[in-house]
């Protein structure tokens, strides 16, 4: 099977098996809908398999790709929003992937450029590809608009795009290596989403719950326990009472798992 094939297949076992983690702390599981009124998790695994004719895309153009890195990631980011329209396709326009879509449209084309590339390379010509980002996106603007960049009007929190200029560092330097921890794979995803919850700025959790709400679920995450699904299970009754969603730390977290899956693969 060609690479191509089986790196999208990857991304969207990634994306399925996030969905499918449970108990988690007000999101979409096959157990409930969390903190959501308008998605459940077959719209989830619909929109993972939407979005696979883009992902297949993306690595085309990571392939096929002669210039810079910043030329690629402007080519994505027009592949990018086809994928979007995709995914609001099969979902009756409710936004399951979006943050999900960029992040990974960014790491499968650099996967088609470089051909198996190390996970270090990956962060690497991502930092590149992105570089100057916030600036020209966030910190430039006049008004604000989109949910994104009113976050960073108000807050300061440069979400997705600083994530990703950074180099993903959530990840590349904490949760991934919470999944090479010595338990079971599934006790590994919980803690890396914790680990997610605790330390991610996320946006979502600032739409919904403002300052307040995002401290509030990090402090949740943070707190000591002695079981952790019982643990979990408080979390998202807590969140749901307050409307609290940490869809961002769930894009990360699925960005972990393909990441993982990935570096499985080359390794092998």
């Amino acid at each position: 099977m060609h690479d191509k094939n089986i790196i999208v297949n990857l991304a969207i076992q990634s994306l399925i098996k996030e969905a499918s983690m449970a108990p988690k702390p007000g999101l979409v599981d096959p157990l409930d809908n969390g903190s959501h009124s308008d998605m459940d998790y077959i719209m989830f695994l619909n929109s993972s398999i939407a979005l696979k004719t883009g992902f297949m895309a993306y690595y085309d153009a990571g392939e096929k790709h002669e210039g810079s890195n910043k030329e690629l990631f402007a080519k994505i980011r027009l592949i990018g929003m086809d994928n979007e329209q995709s995914m609001y396709a099969s979902t009756a326009n409710v936004n399951t992937h979006k943050g999900a879509n960029f992040i990974y449209g960014i790491i499968i084309a650099i996967i088609g450029l470089k051909a198996r590339p190390s996970l270090s390379e990956i962060r690497f010509i991502m930092m590149d590809m992105t570089q100057g980002l916030v600036e020209a996106e966030l910190a430039s603007l006049r008004e604000y608009k989109t949910h994104g960049e009113k976050v960073y009007q108000e807050y300061g929190y440069t979400g997705i795009r600083g994530q990703v200029e950074a180099g993903l560092p959530l990840i590349f330097e904490h949760t991934l290596k919470i999944m090479k921890k010595d338990k079971d794979y599934n006790t590994n995803l919980k803690l890396a989403l914790l680990y997610l919850i605790q330390h991610n700025d996320d946006s979502n959790m600032l739409k919904r719950g403002g300052i307040e709400g995002l401290n509030f679920g990090k402090e949740l995450a943070a707190k000591a326990y002695t079981n952790l699904d019982q643990h979990l299970d408080y979390m998202n009754e807590e969140f749901k009472k307050y409307y609290l969603s940490p869809g961002g730390s769930a894009d990360l977290l699925a960005i972990t798992i393909f990441l993982d899956l990935y570096n499985n693969f080359i390794n092998d």
